[in-house]
């Protein structure tokens, strides 16, 4: 494949939503998963069906998570090869004084 019709990270990052979207889902499991133990923890008898599935639940969050920060970290590792090459989205014109 040419390098030089490879898109920057910027623009693979902005062709793909599901970075944005994972890392907000898998935030939010996990914050509700947080809050919904609590609840559990507070109240007199405590369900044991919530207590079961929170893990997974958790997990699941953790994975979103992972799979959004994975993601990010695969850009940027395009963009450093690029940028070694020569032709990376970085060229800057030289500053004046």
């Amino acid at each position: 494949m040419n390098r030089q019709s490879e898109p920057s990270a910027q623009q693979k990052l902005a062709n793909i939503r599901a970075p944005w979207v994972t890392g907000v889902a898998g935030l939010s499991i996990i914050v509700t998963g947080f809050l919904i133990s609590i609840v559990n923890a507070s109240i007199e008898t405590p369900n044991t069906f919530i207590s079961m599935t929170l893990q997974p639940f958790i997990f699941v969050g953790l994975g979103l998570l992972l799979y959004h920060i994975g993601q990010h970290v695969h850009a940027m590792n395009q963009n450093v090869i690029l940028m070694v090459d020569g032709s990376g989205p970085t060229k800057h014109a030289p500053e004046a004084g």
